[in-house]
């Protein structure tokens, strides 16, 4: 069974399988902009090359040097959703992977949820979780918006985002050429976003797509024909980056320069190795301090690392690395924090505490 395969094997398959089965039609009309030439879009830097080829793909997983991962990690903290907030205070939760609850005064915000057992279009073969959720939907409070960053099975989970919308009827938020995959499931209360377009909420946040450094796909012929990013939210006197899946490069500091220094960021660690494969779509540990640093932010948490193995690197390694990293950098730990599964931080504009 393919599910009982060498992970590289296995995932190689996936990768093919979910190509040809599930590539979305091309030929999508898309706005023609400094990012789209009307049928694919680009990053702000074309010259990284990002999605690599199946070849790449293929060579990686075939020939690479993963790190065996534990079957299970059992260590969880108790999340703390009910702490009274006031104006120019807020609270992160990290959930697992990429999925954080952010709330603030009147806004509620959870990031590219996933719930689901495996990070695939398929239930029975494709990267499993290693760690359970820091809480379950059933468990959240009620969440007002979901932001997507793109549409990677890691950060797009369909099943997870039905959920939701049948438990709060959020709004869900997407960069442009996401929408249709959310309403094919049935779920209307969509927003689609280009880059610098921004949604505003009923109670006068203010949500921003910004650029990140990364691809979109679902299949194998459906490569940049969604946009990507990342997200800033400004909510009761508080500014919170989410940054998505992305590579190093000059958006942090055009950020920073545009919108101004953040209170918190929420920074991928993980999925970094190996380097020549990973360099031009995720940061490693050491570039996200250095985006840490760009953006001024009073406050980083990594996430992206974890709980599923999508790449090289031990499980643990992204958190290590981010402390040997601090320390290189004579940085207080307390500046930027790899948070447990359901661990809470308070943050606010004026300094951090950790829970």
């Amino acid at each position: 069974m393919l599910n009982c395969m060498p992970i590289s094997l296995s995932k190689v398959l996936l990768f093919i399988i979910s190509g040809i089965s599930l590539a979305a039609c091309s030929g999508n009309r898309i706005p023609v902009s400094d990012h789209s030439d009307g049928k694919i879009f680009y990053n702000e830097d074309r010259t990284a090359e990002v999605g690599k080829s199946l070849f790449d793909v293929i060579k990686w997983k075939l020939w690479g040097d993963a790190e065996p991962w534990p079957e299970f990690v059992d260590d969880n903290w108790k999340p703390n959703f009910t702490q009274p907030l006031m104006p120019g205070e807020g609270m992160v939760t990290f959930i697992n992977h990429a999925t954080e609850l952010v709330q603030f005064e009147r806004l509620t915000v959870l990031t590219d949820p996933i719930f689901s057992e495996r990070a695939s279009p398929f239930s029975w073969i494709g990267p499993k979780r290693h760690r359970s959720p820091g809480a379950s939907i059933e468990a959240l409070p009620k969440v007002d918006v979901v932001i997507i960053s793109h549409n990677h099975y890691d950060h797009m989970d369909l099943d997870s985002l039905v959920a939701i919308n049948k438990k709060d009827h959020p709004t869900f938020i997407v960069p442009l050429g996401n929408k249709k995959y959310l309403e094919d499931k049935g779920i209307k209360n969509v927003v689609e976003l280009d880059w610098w377009q921004n949604y505003s909420s009923k109670d006068g946040s203010i949500i921003t797509l910004i650029p990140m450094q990364h691809w979109s796909t679902r299949g194998l012929f459906d490569r940049f024909e969604a946009l990507w990013g990342g997200y800033v939210i400004e909510s009761s006197d508080l500014k919170v980056l989410f940054a998505g899946d992305t590579a190093y490069n000059r958006q942090f500091k055009e950020v920073q320069e545009k919108i101004g220094p953040m209170d918190l960021s929420i920074l991928p660690i993980g999925a970094y190795e190996p380097r020549w494969f990973m360099k031009n779509q995720h940061m490693n540990p050491a570039e996200a301090i250095q985006a840490h640093l760009d953006l001024k932010s009073k406050l980083s948490v990594g996430m992206h690392f974890g709980t599923f193995q999508l790449t090289d690197e031990g499980i643990d390694d992204p958190v290590m690395d981010l402390a040997k990293e601090l320390a290189a950098e004579k940085l207080d730990p307390k500046e930027f924090i790899a948070q447990k599964n359901g661990q809470t931080i308070f943050f606010n504009n004026v300094k951090s505490d950790n829970q």
